[in-house]
């Protein structure tokens, strides 16, 4: 499409979110050719609607002065989350065609001391608005290309609503959304607190990966307990846990939980019938 549809363009003008939750179905080539000849103004309400992920493959392929452009216009949890998925290249070229002031501000954001846990934290971590629905999110994932543990919900300012286990997405009914699956119980961890700090904190007793926020709650990313082992340097191996694993790996012990459960009750109920009848004798051999 090398052309600007009137139509088309009406539609992201009137109705960016719905604009949003379709262009992030496409692939990432074809949505940047085509937002690429649409007008910043038009265009920055609908990028910033789009989930961190595609959006960031759709920056790094659109033309750096209107990327720019872009992050200019988006709100800044919006223009971080970008900047923390692209690539280096894609990240050092759109810093220095930014306005001064906001590329300072970006810059903060993006660095940390070596002993903090923003220095380790894994910005590439999938994270989605947790009015998606899990079809639309497990379709997202499957165009990571990449492999993890969990996703995290965020809110309209990218703040972390809870997190979601992926293995839990993948039995979950299609059509509910992620705000009805999250965990609300794991504490984020703070990107500026010390590693040494955040060794013992009671939330690695439930997860091997936790998520990160900022000082103003956005989320930031993941950290790993594997990671936190080999950051601190210590003499003893990191614990042998499965860590970001494939989608395929994920269904196949959500499938297998299905099993065990399936099984578990059918032995529950075969127990509570033995134990009433005359069968009694047969349940303890």
């Amino acid at each position: 499409m090398s052309t600007t549809n009137p139509f088309s363009l009406d539609f992201l003008l009137q109705k960016p979110g719905k604009a949003a939750r379709v262009i992030q179905t496409l692939d990432s080539r074809q949505a940047a050719l085509y937002l690429s000849t649409v007008p910043v103004r038009v265009l920055a309400p609908v990028i910033e609607r789009i989930e961190s992920w595609p959006a960031a493959r759709i920056i790094e392929l659109m033309p750096t002065e209107q990327s720019s452009a872009v992050l200019c216009k988006v709100k800044f949890p919006a223009a971080a989350a970008v900047l923390r998925l692209v690539d280096d290249s894609t990240r050092n070229a759109l810093l220095t065609n930014l306005p001064t002031q906001l590329t300072r501000t970006l810059s903060r954001s993006l660095n940390y001391p070596d002993d903090t846990v923003g220095a380790w934290m894994d910005r590439s971590a999938p994270h989605f608005s947790r009015d998606l629905s899990v079809a639309e999110c497990v379709a997202l994932l499957r165009q990571l290309n990449q492999t993890f543990e969990l996703v995290v919900a965020v809110d309209d300012n990218h703040g972390i609503d809870g997190i979601i286990p992926v293995s839990a997405l993948l039995i979950s009914e299609p059509s509910r959304t992620l705000r009805e699956l999250a965990d609300r119980q794991c504490a984020p961890l703070v990107a500026q607190a010390r590693l040494a700090k955040v060794k013992d904190v009671e939330e690695w007793q439930r997860f091997n990966t936790l998520p990160v926020r900022g000082r103003n709650g956005s989320f930031l990313g993941t950290l790993s307990r594997q990671t936190l082992y080999h950051a601190l340097d210590k003499d003893s191996p990191a614990p042998s846990v499965p860590l970001r694993d494939s989608l395929l790996a994920h269904l196949s012990r959500a499938m297998m939980a299905s099993v065990s459960g399936l099984l578990s009750i059918l032995v529950n109920k075969r127990g509570r019938v033995s134990l009433g009848g005359d069968d009694n004798n047969e349940l303890n051999h």
